[in-house]
């Protein structure tokens, strides 16, 4: 994506001239006008509207961005985000970008359009150069559950390995050895960390990491359903299932009730989120817990430092925690 900065060097002139050739705030000589107006034709440049925006006006609003709106997790994010951004004042602009690119690039443009004064994100399909280009032209972003080093102090992230590495401790705490996983689709910066983390685990317990006892799905309840019955077609022996999100565990328990399998005295297992429903599972399912509402408070808190230009403290990296119930098994105590 071309920015301002790609402008000036390809007209030869400066970012300050080429701002006012697209803002139109002062007198730019002709000869530079058609340099600025010719370069951005052939960089296919678009001037940024919530860039302009902040030139001369706020609008008191936040543009949010998740991928679906349903569900208990993004349900959850965007009600706390809302909640503590009314204290400060603002009002939340909310959209679905789908799990596409082109959806959620969609959602971003569409509030770019609508002047957001800053813009607060739980994108993974954006590519890290669109991200970091929407910053380089003065929009405030701010991105949750998402790491990109250019951007280091704009992100607001779970540390994923250590959560998935919880999990995995838990289950060999209980005495299970031969533990499968279900994994988030691994394109996800989450996923891949949860699996790393899960592997780390098992490496540092001296156990051996078995391609065949891991299923790759896709966050929901529909492909923890299928990555469940592909591990049992495997006929790989395991005893117990780290599911990389509650939804996708959710779908797991069903294929294993359905199979006549017991959880937990034939299989354990064990989420990660902690949505609402894990507790009202029978039995209560043991997860890691995902710190939605202190992610949202500190989305927040960094959006109005960037806004207002002040310094506030962030917590730019949260830690998961252990929430025990009754879905593991514990096979030292077992007569």
């Amino acid at each position: 994506m071309a920015t301002i900065k790609h402008v000036s060097e390809h007209a030869g002139v400066s970012q300050a001239t080429v701002s006012r050739v697209i803002n139109g705030t002062s007198r730019v000589s002709h000869d530079k006008k058609l340099k600025v107006e010719k370069a951005i034709k052939e960089l296919g440049y678009r001037p940024n509207s919530i860039a302009q925006a902040l030139a001369s006006s706020r609008t008191g609003s936040v543009g949010i961005v998740v991928p679906e709106l349903g569900g208990p997790f993004f349900s959850g994010i965007l009600h706390c985000i809302e909640e503590n951004l009314r204290r400060f004042g603002y009002h939340a602009v909310v959209t679905a970008g789908s799990n596409t690119e082109q959806g959620q690039r969609e959602s971003v443009e569409f509030l770019l359009g609508r002047r957001v004064d800053a813009l607060i994100l739980h994108t993974q399909h954006l590519s890290d150069d669109y991200l970091i280009a929407l910053e380089e032209q003065g929009v405030p972003v701010v991105l949750v559950n998402r790491f990109i080093p250019e951007m280091a102090l704009s992100c607001i992230d779970i540390d994923n390995e250590v959560g998935g590495k919880l999990a995995t401790q838990y289950l060999l705490q209980m005495g299970h050895t031969k533990i499968a996983c279900i994994t988030g689709p691994l394109d996800k910066s989450d996923a891949r960390g949860r699996l790393q983390g899960y592997r780390r685990a098992l490496e540092e317990a001296g156990l051996e990491y078995d391609g065949a006892l891991v299923s790759e799905a896709g966050f929901t309840e529909e492909t923890g359903v299928s990555a469940m019955k592909k591990l049992l077609k495997r006929e790989c022996e395991f005893t117990a299932v780290f599911a990389s999100n509650d939804h996708m565990a959710f779908g797991a328990f069903e294929v294993l009730k359905s199979e006549g399998i017991s959880v937990p005295q034939d299989i354990s297992l064990i989420g990660f989120d902690n949505i609402l429903f894990a507790r009202y599972l029978t039995p209560g399912l043991t997860t890691i817990n995902f710190p939605i509402e202190r992610m949202s408070t500190e989305a927040v808190q960094l959006t109005i430092q960037k806004l207002n230009k002040n310094k506030r403290d962030v917590n730019f990296k949260l830690s998961p925690s252990l929430v025990v119930r009754n879905s593991v098994k514990d096979l030292l105590n077992t007569l």
